[in-house]
């Protein structure tokens, strides 16, 4: 049974990012997001559990599958918000000059008019140096410039210089994105306790399902042993 709540969160993933709309704050997209997981995962849970043990199991599946779906959904939610206009003195704005990928081999037009924009840096100790075993937080906004809808957009973030030692929280998709509108994308940024003093470069991109790249952005920070 309890390997069939996996599909909560995959179902998840599709369902909560219609969460970020104009109207959502942070807050409400993780409560959003904790709410719809709780009755999906109730939902799933208690199915897997009565086809395969009866009532009974389908009681349990239920309340088994509604705190995955909790956790799940409330995670999701934290991910992808909608643009927050205020800058606080704990950020770190990383402004660089728009760019396009490539040209891709089965273009996408309505991603050509997406934007990476005011990208923040936050530290555990806010000194902007990233230290062995500290959290941090790498945090864009993504613009639809165009006329169109763009769906099934991807925020990306990828570490480029080779370092072992970061770990980059998994990418969650957006399932569409309005003409003129935008979502806030947060992910979280795990050093190793053996990271040693140098640089490392990240890459923030928009892609589509495939991977294409529309529009990336890199920047690079100092690590401190």
């Amino acid at each position: 049974m309890y390997k069939g709540l996996k599909y909560i969160v995959i179902l998840l993933s599709a369902a909560i990012p219609l969460l970020s709309g104009c109207g959502t704050t942070r807050s409400s997209a993780i409560l959003g997001g904790a709410a719809i997981g709780s009755n999906l995962g109730g939902t799933i849970g208690g199915l897997i559990g009565d086809s395969r043990h009866g009532w009974r199991g389908g009681y349990r599946g239920s309340a088994i599958g509604s705190i995955v779906g909790t956790v799940a959904g409330a995670a999701i939610g934290n991910a992808v918000t909608a643009p927050h206009r205020s800058k606080t003195d704990d950020e770190m704005y990383l402004e660089t000059p728009p760019r396009k990928a490539g040209s891709p081999a089965f273009p996408q037009p309505s991603f050509e008019h997406l934007q990476i924009r005011r990208i923040r840096f936050i530290d555990d100790n806010r000194d902007h140096i990233i230290s062995p075993n500290e959290s941090s937080k790498i945090i864009f906004e993504i613009i639809n410039e165009g006329n169109e809808p763009a769906y099934n957009v991807v925020p990306c973030i990828r570490e480029t210089s080779g370092n072992k030692h970061i770990h980059i929280s998994p990418s969650v998709m957006v399932e569409q994105l309005l003409p003129h509108d935008g979502i806030k994308y947060t992910a979280t940024v795990s050093a190793g306790k053996r990271l040693k003093s140098g640089t490392v470069t990240f890459r923030l991109s928009v892609t589509d399902t495939y991977g294409q790249e529309y529009a990336y952005q890199e920047f690079t920070l100092d690590t401190q042993r």
